[in-house]
């Protein structure tokens, strides 16, 4: 398979993959803070080991990431606009609360999120890099997710990244 055809079938991949996890309408699931800056409740998942599918509405903005492994499980998203945040770790959907961001992203800029709670033992640091343009958004390249365990060892688990607006 020749370079531009890997690039079109991942576009095409990246494509589907965001309208499959994506809705037009409603509100994403705001949980109450509990006297910390990450939210004590997330919305539940739709399976034992992936978030339920996210909404962005219209002016929105949000950043999508999947496992990198044949089954591309949906495992973090972040509504820029709203500065809310869901990640899918250790078997459940943790909820986090971020300042929001209103710039647009450059290809071939570094991306880099860190998600802290230490009243939750949570230290969940996204990084990749900014890539092309699509139709549907922006792909986020070289994507992995790394986060601190309890038990001091580091889990780190490769993604596929896409950010869009509607």
């Amino acid at each position: 398979m020749s370079f531009n055809n890997a690039q079109t079938l991942l576009s095409a991949a990246s494509a589907v993959l965001l309208s499959a996890c994506t809705t037009t309408g409603g509100a994403l699931p705001v949980p109450a803070l509990g006297g910390t800056r990450a939210a004590e409740q997330a919305a539940p998942a739709i399976a034992e080991n992936e978030l339920a599918p996210q909404t962005l509405d219209a002016g929105e903005c949000g950043t999508f990431f999947w496992s990198a492994d044949p089954d591309h499980r949906f495992l973090a998203f972040e509504n820029e606009t709203r500065g809310y945040a869901q990640i899918f770790i250790n078997g459940s959907a943790q909820g986090f609360y971020m300042p929001r961001r209103d710039s647009l992203y450059v290809s071939g800029d570094g991306y880099r999120r860190s998600f802290v709670d230490p009243d939750r033992n949570l230290d969940i640091e996204i990084a990749g890099r900014v890539g092309e343009s699509l139709p549907t958004g922006q792909r986020i390249e070289r994507v992995v997710m790394r986060v601190e365990q309890p038990n001091g060892q580091r889990l780190v688990v490769p993604l596929i990244g896409h950010y869009a607006c509607r």
